[in-house]
């Protein structure tokens, strides 16, 4: 470690070159076995997520916008043209099933989906993604709490909600399960 130390004040007063330095500090590296700890399941946690995720809630939002332009498109035909009473039915209808398609879009892209990735070696390998509103399921198992004893044991309502607060503050949720080289593994995370 000294020697490493001795190196970068060489380089930083200029007693020798840059180049020189990181030469002197591959050799030093070189000449002991490497103590770099392996890299925590953490590390391998994908930080982005899957681009099936995001063709999901554009998909979801693109098909309300695409709705509430057929509404506008009926209501609008009804209201300047004398045609049936059915066409503003259907445009009140498709006005609304696309307003909601457009907040539940909006909802995917902006929510926690949990992750659940499961590789065989000699089979299929599985991958799911759905959006979990960690808030929303941990207040009903707490109001069902009184109802369901074994949740009261549990208190897995207090667990979501705590992981939510955690995943909020930026601190991952990652689960990885490797049962040994050509075996299956499985990880579980929250993105």
């Amino acid at each position: 470690m000294e020697e490493r130390l001795h190196i970068l004040r060489l380089i930083e007063t200029g007693e020798i070159s840059v180049e020189e330095g990181a030469r002197q500090l591959e050799g030093l590296a070189g000449s002991r076995p490497s103590t770099a700890p392996s890299p925590s399941p953490a590390s391998t946690m994908p930080t982005t997520r899957p681009i099936a995720v995001r063709w999901v809630w554009q998909l979801v939002l693109w098909i309300g916008i695409a709705l509430a332009a057929i509404s506008g498109y009926l209501l609008t035909t009804y209201y300047t043209r004398e045609v049936a009473t059915r066409w503003l039915i259907w445009g009140w209808i498709l006005f609304l099933l696309g307003l909601l398609g457009i907040l539940f879009g909006w909802w995917l892209q902006r929510s926690r989906w949990l992750y659940v990735r499961v590789q065989q070696p000699d089979g299929p390998n599985i991958f799911l993604a759905l959006p979990v509103p960690l808030g929303l399921v941990g207040w009903i198992l707490r109001i069902s709490r009184p109802f369901v004893p074994q949740i009261e044991e549990m208190r897995i309502d207090e667990l979501l909600l705590a992981m939510q607060e955690e995943i909020h503050q930026g601190h991952p949720f990652f689960v990885q399960v490797d049962e040994g080289p050509g075996k299956e593994q499985v990880q579980v995370y929250f993105c």
